[in-house]
């Protein structure tokens, strides 16, 4: 029964987990730049592969031998992470005004000209995952802290429940990031007009740097 309770908490607080603002913003704005579905849930999969790597890593350790990440490190990972979303914010802006990715092709077919937008961004593709990998990681190692408190509190001391507990975390997050990113995907895809599209990347950019910025302020505050 222990077992079984560390699994479904596990999984569905990993689910809800995913949802935080910081993880949201950073994934649906590289989400945006890949208006296709099956690309962006590759997105949302690197990211929460690089969240596991971290979380389950470092639980494992600090319940291992019994230490817990201090508050001032903590911080410092958070600060990180609101630096990441400006920087991604900033790029994504940086793609908008520069029209990266998107170019307007013209070919003539029996003596008609046929115009059409075309995107490069498949190349782009890979250096979108791993760089959601290494933001993924630094949101698990920001997060690592709440976490652990909440393992000793519903869970039993046991390592093997708790690595159970933190695998199936772990899974919730990886499963919930996926199904959204495959939102944003399906969502911008739709968005059949360029200018659509580039005021969709624009917004995400936006935000991303607005909520970077409060992040900061607020993580610097309680230093």
């Amino acid at each position: 029964m222990e077992l079984f309770l560390a699994l479904v908490s596990g999984l569905v607080l990993g689910c809800i987990h995913a949802f935080d603002a910081d993880h949201v913003i950073a994934v649906s704005t590289f989400a945006a730049k890949l208006p296709e579905p099956r690309r962006a849930v590759k997105l949302g999969i690197s990211w929460g592969l690089g969240h596991t790597a971290t979380v389950f890593v470092l639980g494992l350790v600090s319940l291992a031998f019994r230490f817990a990440v201090s508050p001032l490190v903590e911080s410092i990972a958070e600060i990180a992470v609101g630096l990441l979303l400006v920087a991604v914010g900033f790029w994504a802006l940086a793609g908008v005004f520069h029209r990266r990715g998107l170019h307007i092709h013209k070919h003539v077919h029996d003596g008609l000209e046929h115009v059409h937008v075309h995107s490069h961004a498949h190349s782009e593709e890979h250096r979108h995952q791993h760089s959601m990998f290494f933001i993924g990681a630094t949101h698990g190692f920001a997060g690592t802290a709440g976490v652990m408190v909440v393992i000793p509190i519903a869970l039993t001391q046991s390592l093997v429940t708790a690595g159970f507990y933190l695998l199936l975390f772990c899974a919730g997050t990886i499963v919930a990031m996926s199904a959204f990113a495959y939102f944003v995907g399906a969502a911008t895809q739709k968005l059949h007009s360029k200018n659509a599209l580039t005021l969709v990347q624009g917004l995400a950019g936006l935000v991303s740097i607005c909520i970077g910025l409060l992040w900061i302020s607020q993580r610097i505050a309680k230093l």
